[in-house]
């Protein structure tokens, strides 16, 4: 390493430290990658990671910010002892939106199409029918309409559902009606064929889907979730499937990842487990935007897609 090297931590469980490197290559050969455990990682002022082990990040001395590998920040901001006066980026990438959206739709089409259904009858080399579905007689509730959630509700009303999205804010988005408060929260509740989550986890959404959530929601709902974990009472979600109420539903995250392997809902009947992978992070369309944040921080600068801790996004 010479004094022109940008020395930089990663810290990720996903993806190995050369999957960043040779991206970030493309675009300067200045900036080295070291492991958080690296004897080199104290001199570094800019990490860049995806859930580091809890008072690691209060351990560098010379940390001037972070940026998270993701659009969630929840895993560094979770973090007692993380410095006040850190800058914190986040990642707002069109292809994790995208690739969002495809989960999202391939969830609810399972679903309005009766995947389930005519996989079992070919199974049994049966040759049946069902009466097709209309989806203009569905409705689809996009819990969190932000960057990904509001790309994700204008991509489900492109084939035609009618969608009710739940924001903070009020939101303009084609073909979405935007709701806020507890009573644009209830109604989506109310009146949604598919609850799909894409919340930001913070103080007010953990654990907002509860037994009164679930009781809220119209009888037969399914339930789609690649929010976070901490928002679903997990006990409660399988009461309400197994006394009938909601339908079923796919899940991409949980209270614990991995999900252990005793864990009640890799067994039920009525859910889908995915491991966290609806929308992950690819430096092919990424490594500009974390390339960009680094060099800011070092400046002084704002990163890309600057945090607000109190906001908790």
């Amino acid at each position: 390493m010479t004094d022109q090297d940008i020395i930089v931590i990663y810290h990720s469980p996903d993806y190995p430290i050369t999957y960043w490197q040779e991206w970030l290559d493309k675009l300067t050969s200045r900036i080295i990658l070291v492991p958080l455990d690296s004897p080199e990682a104290s001199r570094a002022e800019v990490m860049i990671t995806w859930n580091p082990p809890k008072g690691a990040i209060a351990q560098m001395p010379h940390l001037k910010g972070v940026v998270s590998l993701a659009q969630g920040v929840d895993h560094l901001l979770s973090d007692p002892t993380l410095p006040q006066n850190l800058m914190i980026g986040r990642l707002i990438d069109p292809f994790m939106s995208q690739s969002m959206a495809e989960w999202v739709l391939l969830a609810i089409l399972k679903e309005h199409r009766d995947d389930a259904l005519y996989s079992a009858a070919a199974k049994r080399k049966e040759w049946t029918k069902t009466i097709p579905k209309i989806p203009e007689d569905f409705t689809v509730s996009v819990m969190g309409i932000g960057a990904i959630g509001g790309h994700v509700a204008e991509k489900v009303a492109g084939f035609g559902f009618s969608v009710l999205g739940w924001s903070r804010h009020e939101k303009s988005l084609s073909g979405v009606t935007s709701l806020t408060g507890i009573e644009g929260f209830n109604r989506c509740l109310a009146e949604a064929d598919y609850v799909v989550s894409v919340l930001p986890l913070t103080e007010d959404t953990q654990d907002i889907y509860n037994a009164e959530s679930f009781a809220k929601m119209k009888p037969g709902a399914f339930f789609i979730n690649c929010g976070r974990g901490m928002q679903v009472d997990e006990d409660a979600l399988i009461a309400a499937l197994d006394r009938g109420h909601l339908s079923g539903a796919c899940l991409d995250v949980f209270r614990v990842e991995p999900l252990p392997q005793d864990h009640p809902l890799w067994d039920h009947p009525k859910v889908t487990i995915w491991p966290h992978v609806s929308a992950q992070t690819s430096p092919i369309t990424a490594a500009t935007q974390v390339f960009d944040s680094i060099m800011a921080i070092r400046e002084g600068k704002p990163p890309v897609n600057p945090v607000n801790p109190a906001r908790g996004y």
